[in-house]
């Protein structure tokens, strides 16, 4: 606990007053001490020590802040709430006889502990019951070794001794010791109970004994670990032998080990290639004059991008064994932007300088984009990519479709798309429209199939056979292969003194119009902020078909930021880890870095090949590929969100695919940017910043206070307002808790349930704009005109809504007592309790005729000479009544009591907490039963009356200071539920039912109370039934209002 105090400007304390003295008793007479507190310890959190009954550490409290910056802190608000109780127990003041004071110990309980010891050798049955028949060699090295020789008992003496000295791929020096492995290495599942280390059951003797028999009598069985593991003697030639034997086959499982990956991979060059021919060949916009030959180079730069992202991932930068990587086909689409805008700055007379810059504008966005991969991945801030918006990269994903039909559609007929009348009838001229219209044609065609064949290798043995059947028919035609690259149906044939370097000879640097590489930037940026997208998407996609379990994002964005950069100053393209090809390769057999680096090899020794290739592959493949791609983004995009996304996130993502589609790739991002922005405020003003309001009758504080003071609450609590707040509040949600506010305020709903207070809750408020701290200034002005407080709670005041509310004026650092800010709603509660209460003492006051003392007045109230104004409003007619049903009729008639010298010690004290607490019984004379069997007890501060877990040793009655009442939060820390103020009672509960108690009680302060032991409770119970279930009726009424309290608390105020 803290042990920060404060000190108080005002106070009281209970004092016994010496009427007379005797030998036998002293009569006292509680008086009120007023005015400056007798104590200089606090109230409400005094823990500047341990009491001397304290046998352990007090418990850590969680405050949640400091609380000196709060108008009503924790300390001055108990106060307050034991200067009021005090006053309720000076109003019904009795003459007592004083009994001698015993201290009694508080026990404490001993936690026992479990001892568990683990044996160093681990038995043979442990091992084979862990496997079953697995490798006996692998079971001995995931185990621990013996250090020395074992002692074996009954069967397992005739065991031969384990040399280690063969264990594991790699021979262990004769004179090494043996490994040091973990006993934990194993799933604790894998071993069983009944085995105990050093002891081997008899049931598992007999068949080990027969495997080893079995394996050393069979001739043609080579050799194996367990042959030298369970030998009994061995030469040193049969060591070097086996030595010998045992390296061959390693050698032997090294050559023969690639061979398994080898249809995988095949598989994989297949999909390279694929991509390579549909997608490599339009990285240049071949539709425009000065690109039109630039078809086999992309195609070599996307071979070898594709190369460079495979050789990255396969040597352990990523963490997916046998991960592929092709180049981003997403990126096409700004890489056709940045030819667009090169060409009209430089123009189009200037070829050789247009592809100057063009090529050197590749190179730099790509790494751009792998210099942000590589920053996010390096400051470990990946997880912001993770902010983004989805509904805007689906939106980018469809306008990618879309360009890639236009695309498909440009480069099967050969013409430039554009939206006019003749450029449109040039696209149904009989040659271009059976160019275009067969590749969609497939495209529509494999999807159909698709439908009905779901196995991942059916696309790629469909664009292998589209080929075949094309040549078959061409070749039943009769129509040669000139014929077909004139009229546009193969590819032309690329030149053959054309190497596979070709691309880097059209670097020229000092052609190059780096004014114009500038103006290109940002669509760089667009390109690198699109490219980083698809990491957090594929990324936990392919983690999840993999079943791999963690995997760091950050990781694979180094991955990718190392690739890009290398094929950057490589002058080739973006590229990515891909998550298709890689889910298909792994599941085909290929999840080892091997295959990948078998794959990476297979894709250079292509690129180094050269595009020739391409001059022999049919226009309607590649058109086909592209269609269907673009199709499949599409459907993706536009058909596959509806009822998924609600209706703004599809309107956003319609508007990207047109904005894309018509105006261009950045400025379609910008759009959805702007729009998921607008929507966003839209959606999120849509949600209540309100989550409950409720009045102060339906939850209460949970101090324990006396029944007249709750008979009272209950009718007066209706004028405390709580509204819990929640979310960020800004321009967009304040508006609907001002309107809720102004509506509390309206004449009609003022007259059925007038408010004082208004307890404005911020603990599930993250945040606060301006806008919505002006918006409380006008509400304060509002309730400061109505003389309604404003009670601020759960900000702290160095929070963001804190330093918000400090900053608009809206804190209790002015001297307007109107606005009044505590740590917690349920201080704030009790704050509010403590000022209805005041109301009730001195109207009651004006009503008998007696004075108050001016040092119970801690917020403006009318005094005495003011009564009559509590007739001028509702608020003043609701306390009047209530003070007046509030007093007990005891006042007027009181009971027939016993004489002052039959009365026991305790009598006053108890007659005054339970004072009609039950109007059907007359309690005097239970009260004067159950007295003298309470003895007088002290605690000093902060000690413990007990703890959590303890058996119940009596209950309690609380003359003097308070009990603070904790429950541990589950973290170490304790946290307050209760306060136990003087006249009250608690331990009932544990004493009835002998159960242990479930929290932890600890004096706040030096405190006086009154113990009925168990022990004399239960002779009472034996001897005089009766009379101490009446009483037994009376003390459970308090506990009966705490719990209704907390449990309104709990469930209602939350």
């Amino acid at each position: 606990m803290s042990n920060n105090h404060h000190h108080r400007t005002t106070g009281s304390a209970l004092v016994p007053t010496n009427n007379n003295n005797s030998s036998a008793a002293h009569t006292h007479d509680y008086d009120i001490e007023l005015g400056t507190s007798a104590r200089s310890d606090a109230l409400g959190t005094a823990c500047h020590g341990v009491g001397a009954l304290s046998i352990r550490q007090a418990p850590t409290i969680s405050r949640g802040g400091d609380t000196t910056n709060y108008s009503q802190t924790p300390d001055s608000i108990r106060d307050r709430t034991m200067l009021l109780s005090n006053l309720a127990l000076h109003a019904n003041k009795r003459e007592s006889v004083s009994s001698s004071r015993n201290d009694a110990a508080v026990g404490m309980g001993l936690a026992d502990s479990r001892r568990s010891s683990t044996d160093d050798q681990a038995s043979i049955n442990q091992i084979l019951a862990g496997t079953g028949s697995g490798n006996l060699s692998r079971l001995l090295r995931d185990r621990p070794l013996p250090s020395g020789p074992t002692q074996h008992h009954g069967a397992s003496a005739g065991l031969p001794h384990l040399d280690y000295s063969y264990i594991g791929a790699e021979r262990v020096p004769k004179n090494a010791k043996p490994p040091k492995s973990d006993l934990n290495r194993r799933e604790p599942a894998e071993q069983s109970e009944d085995c105990k280390p050093a002891q081997i059951q008899q049931p598992l003797l007999p068949s080990l004994h027969a495997d080893m028999h079995k394996q050393h009598s069979d001739a043609a069985h080579l050799p194996n670990e367990q042959d030298f593991l369970l030998s009994p003697s061995r030469s040193a030639s049969d060591d070097n032998y086996a030595l010998l034997q045992r390296r061959g086959h390693t050698l032997l499982g090294l050559l023969t080990m690639p061979l398994q990956y080898i249809p995988a991979v095949i598989l994989g060059l297949i999909m390279n290639l694929l991509d390579a021919l549909s997608y490599g060949l339009i990285a240049f916009p071949v539709s425009i004059p000065v690109y039109a030959k630039f078809g086999p180079i992309g195609f070599s730069m996307y071979m070898l991008s594709t190369a460079i992202v495979q050789v990255v991932l396969s040597s352990g930068a990523s963490g997916f064994r046998g991960a592929n990587g092709t180049m981003l086909i997403e990126a096409i689409p700004f890489l056709h932007a940045i030819c667009s805008k090169i060409i009209a700055s430089v123009g189009s007379d200037q070829p050789d300088r247009i592809i100057a810059t063009t090529m050197a504008s590749y190179a730099i966005s790509t790494i751009i984009t792998g210099l942000v991969f590589f920053l996010l991945g390096f400051l470990k801030i990946g997880v912001l990519v993770d902010f983004f918006p989805r509904h805007i990269l689906v939106g980018c994903i469809g306008g990618v479709g879309y360009f890639l039909l236009e695309t498909g559609m440009e480069i099967t007929s050969q013409l430039k798309l554009s939206f006019s009348w003749p450029a449109l009838r040039q696209f149904f001229e009989p040659n271009a429209f059976g160019l275009w219209a067969s590749s969609f044609g497939l495209a529509i065609l494999l999807r159909v199939l698709c439908a009905r064949f779901t196995h991942p290798m059916f696309v790629p043995m469909f664009f292998i056979a589209v080929p075949v059947g094309f040549y078959a028919i061409t070749a039943l035609l009769g129509i040669d292969m000139e014929t077909l690259r004139a009229t546009g149906w193969v590819f032309e044939l690329p030149d053959a003194d054309v190497p596979f370097y070709y691309f880097y000879t059209l670097f020229d640097f000092s052609n190059t119009d780096w004014h114009t590489v500038i103006k290109t930037i940002p669509t760089m940026l667009g390109l690198a902020f699109f490219s980083i997208l698809h990491v957090p998407i594929n990324v936990p996609a392919l983690a999840v078909s993999t079943n791999v379990d963690k995997i760091d994002t950050n990781r694979e964005l180094l991955a990718h930021g190392i690739s890009n950069l290398l094929s950057g100053f490589m002058g080739s393209l973006q590229n990515y880890l891909v998550y298709s090809n890689s889910v298909l390769f792994i599941r085909s057999g290929g999840g080892s870095n091997l295959a990948g680096m078998m794959l990476f090899a297979t894709t250079l020794g292509v690129f180094l090949s050269g595009p020739t290739i391409i001059g022999y592959i049919p226009n309607m493949v590649v058109g086909a590929l592209i269609f269907h791609l673009g199709l499949e983004l599409m459907k993706e995009s536009l058909i596959d969100t509806i009822g998924v996304v609600n209706h703004f996130e599809y309107a956003t993502i319609a508007v990207i695919v047109v904005a894309m589609a018509t105006i261009g790739f950045n400025e379609g991002i910008f759009i959805g940017i702007l729009m998921a922005c607008f929507f966003f405020i839209l959606l999120y003003s849509r949600r209540p910043a309100l989550r409950k309001a409720y009045t102060g009758s339906a939850v209460r504080s949970t101090v324990r206070r006396l029944y007249s003071q709750r008979r009272f609450l209950d009718d007066v609590c209706k004028q405390i307002q709580v509204m819990r707040l929640q979310g960020f509040m800004f321009f967009g949600t304040i508006n609907g808790v001002e309107v809720y506010i102004r509506n509390l305020l309206e004449q009609r709903q003022w007259q059925v349930n007038p408010i004082r207070f208004l307890v404005l809750d911020f603990g599930l408020v993250n945040g606060m704009d301006f806008s919505a701290a002006e918006a409380f200034i006008r509400i304060r002005r509002l309730l400061e005109a109505r003389e309604i407080y404003m009670v601020i709670c759960g900000a702290e005041r160095v929070s963001e809504v804190g330093r918000a509310l400090r900053a608009a004026g809206v804190w209790s650092d002015d001297e307007s007592e109107y606005v009044q800010t505590s740590l917690s709603l349920n201080e704030a509660l009790e704050w509010c309790e403590n000022v209805l209460l005041q109301y009730y003492y001195i109207h009651q006051a004006a009503l008998a005729g007696t004075e108050v003392p001016q040092s119970y007045s801690f917020v403006s109230t009318p005094w005495p000479n003011e009564v009559h104004e509590y007739g001028s409003s509702p608020r003043h007619a609701m306390v009047s009544e209530a003070t007046q049903s509030a007093m007990p009729a005891s006042h007027s008639q009181t009971p027939v009591a016993p004489q002052p010298s039959q009365l026991a010690p305790a009598f006053s004290l108890l007659h005054q907490a339970f004072l009609d607490l039950d109007a059907e019984q007359q309690t005097d004379d239970t009260l004067a039963f159950i007295a003298p069997y309470f003895v007088h007890k002290q605690l000093s501060s902060d000690q413990y009356l007990w703890q959590s877990g303890d058996n119940p040793e009596a209950m309690y009655v609380i003359e003097s200071g308070t009990l603070r009442v904790f429950v541990e939060n589950g973290v170490g820390e304790y946290e307050t539920t209760e306060s136990i103020l003087p006249g009250t009672s608690l331990g009932e509960l544990s004493l009835i039912t002998n159960r242990k108690h479930s929290t932890t009680v600890m004096s706040d302060g030096d405190v006086v109370l009154w113990e009925l032991s168990k022990k004399v409770y239960d002779e009472l119970c034996a001897k005089e039934p009766a009379k101490t279930l009446a009483f037994v009726r009376l003390a459970l009424m308090y506990p009966a209002q705490g719990m209704k309290a907390i449990t309104a608390y709990a469930f209602c105020a939350q």
